[in-house]
């Protein structure tokens, strides 16, 4: 993580780090996982529950605090909207 999540502010875009599963080409029973990293913008910031984002393909999620994040400096909105499916 790159700082303290309520720390985030409106409109700042981050980086959120998923574990996804990839395609096996051998069966051998153990799930093969990698990171992938996803853009996203903060919409909501109350002290009182965590930051609200939204993903580029338009999905919400809460930043919780056990999920790996990092800042995307020098992102503006007109960015992370060419980013968008």
């Amino acid at each position: 993580m790159s700082g303290n999540a309520a720390d985030l502010a409106v409109g700042e875009f981050i980086e959120i780090k998923y574990r996804v599963p990839q395609r096996a080409f051998e069966d051998n029973g153990e799930p093969c996982l990698s990171d992938r990293w996803f853009i996203a913008e903060i919409i909501y910031q109350d002290y009182d529950t965590p930051p609200m984002a939204r993903l580029a393909d338009g999905q919400f999620t809460d930043i919780r605090p056990f999920m790996t994040w990092r800042r995307i400096p020098g992102r503006g909105s007109s960015d992370f909207a060419g980013t968008r499916g």
